[in-house]
């Protein structure tokens, strides 16, 4: 089909979006899509019964319980679509092991919009599949515009929190069915409101984990207000005052590069999924130690110290010390090494909890530091030195994190997502991640999300 070409940046993307049919997504984007929405799915089940979601959830539900509403995965409660999404959001942020793409965090910020709205409106499975493209799509445009994650990120932006709520807003616009010029206004509302930022690394604060549940719920909301008739602004990108252009990116906006193949590249792909349930930025690095360690056979006594220069950006992210709570643990790139050098594998359970009072562990730990190099940029990834106790030293170039395993240039492949599903959900008991798979896999042809939100109902909890 023809994509408008006139008008602003957030009507561009509307029109495109109010116009396409789901038979013009193409099949191969729909298949790589369904693998993002069980790896979503999968951790946010995993992450209900963590602490901080557990603590969304009686935040909202002490103040409303209902027997309408949305569903709030792997408990017995609903909620209204918007709060759905914070407490679904949170949950699937809970472990840092949602996808990443798009807006940041991708699913994470999409699919509880997605899903919400969809069940309030009785919504079918294609209808899910086309919202949550959508929110992909829009989420990683509006990032683009104000010149990409890395640059985003260098001036203390958490696009999941930013970029996340236009995501959402795109997710819930099209699951709710709105023309070109209200999709638009819930582009414009979630763009007054939207916001984000990585001060929580300071102190370890838990706004990281509520980010993409907070933008769910502003994009949810931003929807909801379009459909009744409230306008949002249109230039929300472009105003010389007060827009994002202006107030996110010192006065430089990129349209060209948010509009780039719009329409031919729906951005699914630029949605990594992780292997490891730590922080991106780590990701190559955990590459190429497990390589390391593969090549040669290599225990945490063969290695006398490791030395990794990094960006500025990168080690502020990636050097949280001391180490005490699972957060700590997930942007520490030394202890993401000593745990693979120790495991040979870096899932979550060697982060919740963190392993770092153990006496073998502590004294990998001690071995690895961290240094600065400003001409090292954070997608460059960083250099390590490695020196063996043999006294021959190596030196790896780690390479950019955004294209370490699970991107597009090295997915995981659908036996691997499933694999990580069922990991997840063992504790929940037999068949609980075949059914959701199963949901996921039927989706196109489900007259609602009944077999979903049953899988999703699963292992529910009561608090």
């Amino acid at each position: 089909m023809m994509t408008d070409t006139s008008g602003s940046l957030t009507e561009r993307l509307a029109a495109h979006w109010a116009g396409l049919s789901f038979e013009e997504i193409p099949a191969e984007v729909v298949d790589r899509v369904k693998d993002n929405i069980l790896d979503t799915l999968a951790v946010a089940l995993a992450g209900a019964n963590t602490d901080e979601a557990r603590r969304v959830r009686t935040a909202l539900t002490g103040v409303q319980q209902s027997g309408a509403g949305s569903l709030v995965w792997g408990t017995p409660f609903r909620l209204p679509p918007p709060h759905a999404a914070l407490a679904n959001g949170t949950s699937a942020h809970a472990r840092d092991f949602d996808d990443g793409g798009g807006p940041g965090h991708a699913g994470s910020t999409v699919l509880p919009a997605a899903v919400a709205v969809a069940e309030a409106t009785g919504a079918d499975g294609r209808a899910l599949i086309a919202a949550t493209v959508a929110g992909y799509d829009i989420g990683y445009r509006a990032l683009q515009a104000l010149g990409g994650f890395a640059a985003h990120t260098d001036r203390g932006w958490h696009s999941s929190g930013t970029m996340g709520s236009f995501a959402a807003a795109a997710a819930g616009a099209r699951a709710l069915g709105l023309d070109a010029e209200r999709f638009a206004d819930a582009l414009g509302i979630a763009g007054s409101f939207t916001g984000g930022v990585w001060a929580f690394i300071d102190d370890g604060a838990w706004t990281k984990r509520i980010h993409p549940g907070k933008a769910g719920e502003t994009g949810v909301d931003a929807a909801l207000l379009a459909r009744a008739g409230i306008t949002g602004p249109r230039r929300i990108f472009e105003a010389e005052w007060g827009g994002l252009f202006s107030l996110y990116n010192g006065g430089e906006g990129l349209p060209e590069k948010a509009l780039h193949e719009l329409g031919v590249d729906f951005n699914v792909a630029t949605a990594y999924i992780k292997p490891y349930a730590c922080c991106r930025g780590s990701h190559s690095t955990i590459d190429t130690v497990l390589s390391l360690i593969q090549e040669r056979d290599l225990k945490p006594e063969d290695v006398r110290h490791v030395s990794i220069t990094a960006g500025e950006t990168a080690v502020n992210m990636l050097s949280v010390d001391p180490i005490e709570t699972v957060f700590d643990a997930q942007f520490s790139l030394p202890y993401a090494i000593t745990v693979a050098l120790h495991n040979r594998g870096v899932g979550l359970d060697q982060f919740d909890p963190p392993r770092i009072d153990e006496p073998g562990i502590r004294e990998t730990f001690q071995k690895i530091s961290m240094h600065v190099d400003s001409g090292i940029q954070l997608e460059d990834g960083p250099r390590l030195d490695v020196e063996f106790t043999d006294g021959e030293t190596v030196t790896l170039l780690a390479g950019n994190p955004t294209t370490a395993k699970g991107s597009a240039q090295n997915p995981l492949s659908h036996a691997e997502v499933a694999g990580k599903a069922e990991a997840l959900l063992a504790p929940y008991g037999p068949g609980v991640a075949r059914d959701l798979a199963q949901a996921v896999e039927n989706l196109e042809n489900a007259p609602d999300l009944s077999e979903l939100l049953r899988a999703l109902r699963a292992g529910r909890r009561g608090d």
